[in-house]
């Protein structure tokens, strides 16, 4: 078996390609956008072809290349049944993908993230972010569950032999690999500890949000698709245009930073049946879609602040700018819409 390990240094993030020595096939495990060209030359350099294209969850801290990867190679991409709706192959608990003499079983691991994958092929366990070097991603987002992540650990990773080799999603401290038996003996977070000890470790973290969840969750769940850019752009804090407001009374805000202008009028501009749907809304939002806008504001107070926000970002850009322009003086535009706010710890959602 072929594992090159590869590593992004600003997300810290590891990308593997695992493949098949006689058949030259491969797969490659959570590839970053900025880092495509580097990972082609590297299956290149290897003389592999690529035949799936696998991410292990929706990643909060980078944007995946599995769509651009799939746009030059053809290789369809894969991952769990209950993330990203845009993988080509949607993979549950035991689904095994055949690599030329290689079988890989993807293995359900929620807990980080509630479509959590992990991989295991030949000894190997590529493990994402949910079992890391005696440590464990973090379970406060993206309907992550400490008690389901113990369950994950303990009776799924845990349930391999000792030796099983463990690749982690990301590592902060120069490592690159561990073992089963060495995170079952030595894991701070796990070794030694029960259950309700975990949930109380993981509720006290006190860990920041990732800088960039807004930015990539909503991008990631269209598996890094080039259409998303001006979603990406609006939430980069970068130079572009949607992220530059056309007018200084529009201002971008991301969901934690909702919560720092207490209260404050939320006007929500999906249409009723996205309002009252999965994504459910911000409690005490108020619906007016946006088609609706123009004739619903005119008794509004104009020197009042407002929160707009939409599914992702977009609607709620196009309104925010639209009451901006119509006199409105404290407008802002919540950054990744619903999709970012149901990512984020913050306030309850409403259905």
């Amino acid at each position: 078996m072929i594992n090159i390990q590869l590593f992004d240094p600003a997300s810290s993030t590891f990308t593997y390609i695992v493949g098949d020595d006689q058949t030259r096939r491969a797969v490659i495990i959570d590839p970053v956008m900025e880092q495509v060209d580097r990972d082609l030359a590297a299956l290149a350099e290897a003389g592999l072809t690529l035949k799936y294209i696998l991410d292990t969850h929706v990643h909060a801290d980078h944007i995946t290349g599995a769509s651009e990867l799939r746009r030059r190679t053809g290789a369809p991409t894969a991952a769990s049944a209950a993330g990203a709706a845009c993988a080509d192959i949607k993979l549950d608990h035991g689904t095994t993908l055949t690599v030329g003499s290689l079988e890989l079983t993807a293995l359900a691991t929620p807990g980080h993230t509630d479509d959590s994958m992990s991989y295991y092929v030949d000894g190997h366990l590529f493990t994402g972010d949910t079992l890391l070097i005696h440590g464990t991603g973090r379970s406060d987002f993206q309907n992550g569950d400490a008690l389901a992540l113990w369950a994950s650990i303990t009776e799924v990773l845990y349930a391999f032999p000792d030796e099983t080799i463990v690749w982690p999603g990301h590592d902060y401290k120069g490592r690159s690999k561990s073992s089963i038996g060495d995170e079952r003996r030595h894991n701070p977070r796990v070794a030694g500890k029960t259950r309700e000890e975990f949930v109380e470790i993981m509720a006290n973290l006190g860990l920041a949000p990732p800088k960039r969840i807004a930015e990539c969750v909503v991008a990631n769940r269209k598996c890094g698709q080039v259409d998303a850019a001006a979603e990406r752009s609006a939430a980069s804090p970068s130079s572009s245009p949607e992220r530059a407001p056309t007018s200084p009374r529009v201002t971008n805000i991301d969901p934690m930073a909702l919560k720092d202008l207490g209260s404050i009028r939320v006007i929500d501009v999906r249409e009723p049946a996205e309002f009252h749907g999965d994504l459910g809304h911000i409690p005490d939002a108020q619906l007016v879609p946006l088609a609706g806008l123009p004739a619903a504001s005119r008794g509004w107070d104009k020197a009042a602040p407002l929160v707009v926000v939409c599914r992702s970002g977009q609607r709620s850009m196009i309104a925010a700018k639209a009451l901006s322009n119509g006199g409105f003086e404290r407008v802002f535009n919540l950054v990744g819409g619903m999709l970012a706010y149901r990512a984020a710890p913050v306030r309850g959602i409403a259905s």
